[in-house]
């Protein structure tokens, strides 16, 4: 088949290797530059984690983008996956229904060594954080993070060298009328066989008959420039979320000089394009409260850059691969809903089984769903802050 994939990200690119690698002729087209600046898909880094909750899908399907991710460090020759660990503390201690026992217990029941720690444990293994505050928790060795926008630009890279056609600059407009394909925003008209829409937080705007479906979310994301960096080495200080579900907050080991922390939360709604994408006063007011309780070296640390990341969510904060009903040459791979680069390598593979008709991914829970309204996001970690 000829298929256009529309959206360079993690959802587009992905598609676009895995059916080029299945001996389709396909032409991927983003605005660019790549990685996109504006797009989910960028930035230094992005959690790789199995800890789902009592999610048991989720869990099997991160453990398999795990084992991807070592893979094409060693197939692409590009040390992308930084296997740190994942540490999860809270306040209290853990029962059952919080977040980080429910994701030992999952853990521990698929055959995960999960440590739980005390004060002590926190103390002396991880200082830059305060173990008066954040008291109890759990590492799991498995996990870590991901340079995200290097991994997008060697991804770029490896469909190149597929034989996928890329055409950066092309914008994609709306669908073409008379046939399969697209029509751009200059007016070109790009005929196809089947069509990829992989257009992240753009798809309620670009496909405006699914603009209930989806929601346009702001996050702040900033990058903090510590005075003293030795306590945030990755070997103490690995990727970590912070009472996930309450505070929102999550955060990386030092990489180019800065600490990441990010807020995994209600977010607000915007256009991605929009003159209100920056991070506010009041965000940074809210970071520089959490850090005067989490961590001594941080609280006064410079703000070397903050962003507003935008995610595409789904009202059940799970991702849309599907082919529209009323559109059949057209598949929607969308609704990143702010956790979806982890599973890169497990996307591409989905997104071309529904391109070809092999059925609806993970039993129908990523499938069409027009009108599903849940009273919150299903997605575990999530903070409704």
């Amino acid at each position: 088949m000829r298929v256009l994939v529309a959206g360079a990200g993690v959802f587009g690119v992905t598609a676009a290797i895995e059916l080029r690698k299945r001996g389709h002729a396909v032409r991927l087209v983003d605005p660019g530059p790549l990685p996109h600046p504006l797009a989910a898909s960028t930035d230094i880094s992005k959690v790789v984690r199995l800890e789902y909750g009592p999610d048991e899908t989720y869990t099997a399907l991160a453990e398999e983008a795990i084992e991807g991710w070592k893979r094409w460090d060693r197939d692409l020759g590009a040390a992308l996956y930084h296997q740190t660990g994942l540490l999860l503390l809270r306040r209290t201690p853990l029962s059952p229904g919080d977040f980080e026992h429910d994701c030992m217990q999952t853990l521990a029941n698929r055959g995960h060594r999960v440590g739980l720690l005390d004060r002590a444990d926190i103390r002396a293994r991880f200082p830059a954080w305060d173990p008066e505050r954040f008291a109890y928790g759990t590492f799991n060795p498995q996990g870590g993070f991901v340079e995200s926008g290097r991994a997008v630009a060697r991804l770029v890279a490896h469909a190149r060298e597929l034989g996928v056609e890329l055409r950066e600059r092309v914008s994609f407009g709306r669908l073409l009328e008379s046939g399969p394909g697209i029509v751009t925003v200059a007016g070109e008209k790009l005929e196809a066989d089947q069509v990829v829409s992989a257009l992240g937080a753009w798809t309620p705007y670009a496909l405006p008959w699914l603009e209930q479906e989806f929601r346009s979310t702001g996050h702040p994301v900033f990058h903090l420039a510590p005075r003293d960096p030795e306590p945030f080495q990755p070997e103490r200080f690995p990727v970590f979320c912070a009472e996930i579900q309450s505070t929102g907050y999550y955060g990386f080991p030092l990489l180019g000089g800065v600490v990441k922390i990010g807020r995994h939360g209600k977010g607000r709604i915007m256009h991605p394009e929009s003159q209100e994408r920056r991070v506010t006063d009041e965000e940074v007011a809210d970071l520089r409260s959490f850090l005067a309780g989490a961590f001594t070296g941080l609280r006064d640390a410079p703000l070397a850059h903050t962003r507003i990341c935008l995610y595409g969510d789904s009202w059940d904060g799970h991702f849309w691969i599907a082919r529209d009903p009323d559109h059949p040459s057209l598949v929607v791979a969308a609704g990143d809903s702010g956790h979806a680069f982890k599973f890169a390598p497990v996307l591409g593979p989905m997104v071309a089984d529904v391109v070809e008709g092999r059925g609806d991914p993970l039993g129908g829970r990523f499938g069409w769903r027009v009108g599903v309204r849940p009273p919150r996001t299903e997605e575990a970690a999530r903070s409704s802050a």
